[in-house]
């Protein structure tokens, strides 16, 4: 005789091993490309102090680059990746320079609305060359049904694609290879001087302006990378790709802190976590309220931690 345990509006897959270690599997690998998308929001916030509302439409602009150049041009994926993520950080380091900068000077306001104004602009370039309609992802990992790793039989089965574990060492490649430029070169101790004090910077020689160049072109250029990993996981991809994965990317920015590259990270797999398993468990809350989630998960950290899990906390003096 088995005792079976119900709950009102609780999934009763969740009493099947199988079934939650699946959405654990689904749920760290969103959760990776939320935390690439959170660290182009942190890199940015950390030097200037502002959001880029355009980095989203950046990021699939990228994406469709990397399409054009692999799937039009049959130029090999890890030549394609590489050579857009190097557009990319240029034409970041170009907008900061050109736009931003001056805007900023002016009124801090104003940059709001220039973020604002290039993802209308950006969201509609690509919308008039590549089309509204969807097109074949670009996929530099295996995805076919059978590219994947069997651990449990079920039913239901648990296993892990060959593109899941990409999307994993992807960013454990993108934060090693961030932790080394930040803490071991003196490129990454003058960005992170002028993260620290722009003032004090400038006064002892170190070139800010270049510092957020670089900022906006590391952002960009990572951007790029998480939106080609997104469109592997969609199967599909359009001129709105990144769109809801930005509003992720800034619900774990804002769970993790603003200006914390190791906050970005954590705050991207609890996002993700959270997105697989919550509406999952609550039967009654359905998918389509997942975008919900992230929208509260932002009012909760405002609301309870402004400067999120691992953010440094402002002391303003009067």
């Amino acid at each position: 005789m088995h005792l079976v345990l119900a709950f009102p509006g609780v999934n009763d897959g969740f009493f099947n091993t199988s079934f939650v270690l699946q959405l654990l599997a689904n749920g760290f690998a969103n959760g990776a490309i939320y935390a690439l998308m959170a660290l182009t929001v942190v890199i940015i916030y950390r030097t200037t102090g502002h959001l880029n509302f355009a980095q989203g439409e950046m990021a699939t602009m990228g994406c469709f680059l990397v399409f054009a150049a692999s799937v039009e041009r049959g130029i090999p994926y890890w030549l394609a990746i590489p050579g857009v993520m190097v557009i990319s950080l240029l034409f970041g380091a170009i907008i900061e320079r050109g736009l931003v900068r001056p805007i900023e000077r002016r009124s801090g306001l104003g940059v709001v609305i220039l973020t604002l104004g290039l993802f209308l602009i950006l969201n509609a370039f690509t919308a008039a060359i590549w089309g509204t309609e969807s097109v074949t992802a670009t996929k530099p990992f295996p995805s076919s049904p059978g590219d994947q790793f069997v651990i449990l039989d079920g039913p239901p089965r648990f296993f892990v694609r060959y593109s899941t574990i990409g999307i994993w060492l992807v960013l454990g490649l993108v934060v090693l290879a961030l932790w080394a430029l930040l803490q071991r070169t003196k490129l990454g101790l003058a960005y992170r001087a002028v993260a620290s004090n722009r003032e004090s910077s400038l006064l002892v020689g170190i070139p800010v302006g270049r510092m957020l160049m670089l900022g906006w072109g590391l952002s960009a250029a990572i951007g790029t990378l998480a939106a080609v990993l997104t469109a592997q996981k969609a199967g599909t991809m359009d001129f709105n790709l990144m769109a809801t994965v930005l509003l992720y990317g800034f619900a774990a920015a804002a769970l993790g802190g603003f200006d914390s590259v190791k906050g970005a990270v954590v705050g991207g797999v609890i996002v993700g976590l959270a997105e697989a398993l919550i509406p999952q468990f609550f039967s009654f809350i359905g998918t389509e309220l997942s975008l919900v989630m992230a929208l509260f998960v932002i009012l909760i950290v405002l609301l309870v931690r402004p400067q999120g899990l691992f953010g440094t906390k402002r002391v303003e003096r009067v």
